[in-house]
């Protein structure tokens, strides 16, 4: 995600902090200070990266889940409206996806009945009375874990409870046509945060509403890009003419090769088999190097991934977005019969998300 910083990586998780997160610290502070001096402020900022440990750990959470049926988790970026846990893989089957929603507001029910016992037999009078305040800090993590996992049972899809409601359609219908139902209850819920944001002239819920809406959207995009890309196979996208190179190769012939082909990125194969790739910044670390008297085999990368020319377009994307790769030979019987660049890649995804599931299917049929 864009305008991410990066924290670190917990258990192969990358932690992002979206920059909108510190300019809310920083509002939030200077409103506080100007409201109750500067202790009041500290109190404040504390008390909001305590709440956003917590989503942190409300994420961890449907990481922990997710890693456990096998999926793997990019990253999880805190936004000032929450976390975001960003999957390389989806889960499919409804149980799977309930089990990784429901995860998120379980830890933030476990983190209140822990926060609540603690209150109770240090501050009972402050037991049962709602407050979201840095003058009451233990309190105030009570109340917000108990809200967080609450407001995320909503049935308002991309919330977690609206997921549950995907995974229970879709074990009814099309997983498309689930996201898009979920996505209609999860703007009509959007709808009425903003109306009755409006209505009682209260800021938070109008922005919450919006948000949920466009995030709707958002999803909605996703998934019908996602279905189309789990329907189109290699063998359509991947470039049958391109050139290769042998191990024996000069850096030299490679550059020629280069020049008349527009290739940037070469398979290297010997006797028929793929034994490594050649790619445009290898060969360019070379350059600045020894030159042009090494062999390919000197320089090659042996670090590489093969697909299947009956693979999707989404296990091939993964393939290569998963270790940064930038070339993906497309074998048949271990014969190198094609190459898929991120590049085209890309470019079938562009297309694929302009003309939507349906309309690549009846193309197919034609």
């Amino acid at each position: 995600m864009r305008w991410a910083l990066r924290l670190g990586n917990l258990y192969g998780i990358a932690i992002r902090l979206h920059v909108t997160f510190l300019l809310l610290l920083a509002f939030l502070f200077l409103m506080a200070t100007l409201a109750g001096g500067w202790r009041s402020g500290l109190r404040s900022l504390l008390l909001l990266v305590l709440v956003f440990v917590c989503v942190l750990l409300h994420e961890l959470a449907h990481s922990y889940v997710s890693v456990r049926y096998g999926l793997r988790v990019r990253s999880i970026t805190l936004l000032p409206i929450g976390g975001l846990a960003l999957l390389e893989d989806l889960p499919r089957e409804p149980r799977q996806e309930i089990h990784i929603a429901l995860a998120g507001p379980a830890a933030n029910f476990v983190l209140a009945l822990w926060l609540g016992v603690l209150l109770s037999l240090v501050e009972p009078a402050r037991a049962f009375l709602p407050v979201l305040s840095g003058e009451a800090l233990l309190a105030s993590l009570f109340w917000s874990n108990l809200s967080i996992g609450l407001f995320n049972l909503l049935p308002a899809y991309p919330l977690d409870g609206g997921r549950v409601l995907r995974a229970w359609l879709s074990g009814r219908m099309d997983y498309v046509e689930a996201t898009r139902r979920a996505v209609g209850v999860g703007q009509f819920f959007a709808l009425l945060f903003v109306l009755g944001g409006l209505l009682l002239r209260e800021t938070w819920p109008v922005v919450i509403g919006l948000v949920v809406f466009w995030a709707a959207l958002t999803e909605e995009k996703v998934a019908v890009l996602q279905s189309a890309m789990e329907r189109i196979y290699l063998e359509e996208v991947m470039l049958t003419e391109f050139q290769s190179l042998a191990p024996g190769d000069s850096l030299f012939d490679a550059v020629e090769r280069a020049l008349h082909s527009l290739q940037d990125d070469f398979p290297v194969v010997s006797e028929g088999r793929v034994v490594g790739v050649l790619t445009r910044g290898g060969l360019l670390r070379a350059f600045s190097g020894q030159g042009w008297n090494q062999s390919v085999q000197a320089v090659m990368s042996s670090r590489f991934e093969t697909a299947q020319r009956g693979d999707t377009l989404a296990a091939g994307f993964n393939k290569l977005t998963a270790r940064g790769l930038s070339l993906l030979p497309v074998l048949e019987n271990e014969r190198l019969v094609g190459i898929v660049t991120l590049q085209n890649l890309l470019q079938s995804i562009t297309f694929l998300s302009r003309k939507g599931a349906a309309e690549i299917e009846s193309l197919r049929r034609e």
